[in-house]
């Protein structure tokens, strides 16, 4: 199932691989933060969002959706999901913390009541 090449893996998709385990600055496209931590392979199905990805960490290729990414890299047991063996915890304490700071961005994002202004009368 894993192809291993020998190399060390790469842990920034969308940037130069540190072998630190840290992610680049720029975030994907999905901008998931867990995303980074995943080299997308190939979109499965015209819709949806399942992809085949490889672990930069332990370097399986596997396939799912980012709540699977998740449970793999964040070692989530009984998600069905074979959890990724080779992350230490500097890396899982790094991806909880960036997903901490995630949700929060979009909290602050999500729409919320803003006032009209007042209409004048002439």
């Amino acid at each position: 199932m894993a192809s291993q090449s020998g190399d060390e893996p790469n842990f920034a998709s969308s940037g130069s691989a540190s072998g630190s385990g840290s992610i680049s600055s720029v975030q994907n496209d999905n901008s998931s933060p867990l995303w980074n931590y995943v080299t997308k392979l190939e979109k499965r199905g015209a819709t949806g969002k399942t992809w085949n990805y490889r672990c930069n960490i332990c370097g399986e290729t596997r396939n799912g959706s980012y709540t699977r990414v998740n449970a793999h890299l964040l070692q989530i047991s009984g998600e069905d999901v074979a959890i990724c063996k080779k992350v230490t915890k500097s890396q899982k304490l790094e991806m909880l913390t960036l997903l901490e700071e995630w949700e929060k961005r979009k909290k602050q994002g999500a729409s919320r009541e803003v006032p009209m202004p007042s209409q004048c009368q002439s």
